[in-house]
C-alpha cells in the first residue's frame, strides 16, 4: 500500500472527525430544520468515511497515483487558483466569481472551452440555487 494513502487517510479522517465533533457544539435545528452544526458534521461524516474507504481500498502501490513532474504542476496551478478564489471571498458576485474559477480550473486542468463552460454554468447554477433559493442562503 502506499504510505501517503495512510497519511492521506489518517488525515483527512482527523479533520472529519474534528469536524464532526465541533459541529455538535452548535445549538439544534428549531422545528425540524438543520441547525448550525448540521454542514459541518455532514461534511465531517462524509469527510470520515472517504478517508476510511481510501485506507481500506488502496493495497498496492501504483505509479501512476504517485504525485510526477508531469502533473505537479497542474496540482499547484489548481491549488494556486483555489487560493485566488478563495481570497476573493465575501467580495460579491458569487455567480461570476464562481464561474470563471470552474472555467480556468477546468480549463488549466486540459478540459476544452466548451465542456469547462458548460459544466462551470451548471455547477454555480446548481450551487446558487441550492444555497440562494431552497436553504435561503446568501452567497454574495
Amino acid at each position: 500500500m502506499n504510505s501517503t494513502d495512510w497519511i492521506s487517510g489518517g488525515l483527512f479522517l482527523a479533520i472529519g472527525i474534528g469536524l464532526i465533533a465541533s459541529g455538535s457544539a452548535f445549538p439544534a435545528g428549531v422545528g425540524g430544520l438543520p441547525g448550525a452544526g448540521f454542514f459541518p458534521q455532514a461534511i465531517g461524516a462524509v469527510m470520515a468515511m472517504l478517508a476510511c474507504a481510501l485506507v481500506v481500498t488502496r493495497r498496492k502501490k501504483d505509479a501512476s497515483d504517485s504525485i510526477q513532474m508531469g502533473n505537479a504542476r497542474q496540482v499547484a496551478g489548481a491549488a494556486g487558483l483555489l487560493f485566488v478564489y478563495l481570497l476573493l471571498w465575501g467580495q460579491g458576485l458569487f455567480i461570476l466569481r464562481t464561474a470563471v474559477f470552474l472555467i480556468l480550473t477546468l480549463r488549466f486542468l486540459g478540459q476544452r472551452w466548451w465542456p469547462a463552460t458548460a459544466c462551470s454554468a451548471a455547477l454555480t447554477a446548481f450551487a446558487y440555487l441550492a444555497f440562494d433559493t431552497a436553504l435561503n442562503v446568501s452567497l454574495d
